[in-house]
């Protein structure tokens, strides 16, 4: 499961944003994406991986997660390793696989106009 949300701004609409949302989606499912991109990807993650494990009970939570989804608590010193394996064409074949329009839900939320604050 995935999230994409916007939010329109001027005179952008919903239809819009989600015209650009599917474009990107064709983009990421046809071409690879670039190698800067991919670096951003990784560097991110690797962050993220970071952050939670800097503090005895972020590391405690990692390895509760471990256990409880894969039985195995190893995997915290695995983890960085199995997602620089991804390639940029597994992402691509991915995207294939699961960005497809007739599998996704749009929520179009506007708040009522009474609820509009000026």
């Amino acid at each position: 499961m995935y999230i994409v949300y916007g939010l329109p701004m001027g005179t952008a609409t919903s239809a819009d944003l989600l015209k650009e949302i599917d474009e990107e989606i064709v983009k990421i499912q046809t071409d690879l994406i670039s190698e800067k991109d991919y670096q951003k990807l990784r560097n991110t993650f690797d962050n993220q991986f970071v952050n939670a494990n800097t503090s005895v009970e972020g590391i405690a939570e990692n390895l509760a997660k471990y256990y409880m989804l894969y039985g195995d608590v190893n995997l915290i010193n695995n983890e960085i390793a199995l997602y620089h394996s991804i390639t940029r064409e597994e992402i691509r074949e991915v995207a294939k696989k699961y960005l497809n329009p007739n599998q996704r839900l749009i929520l179009d939320y506007l708040p009522s106009k009474d609820q509009v604050q000026n």
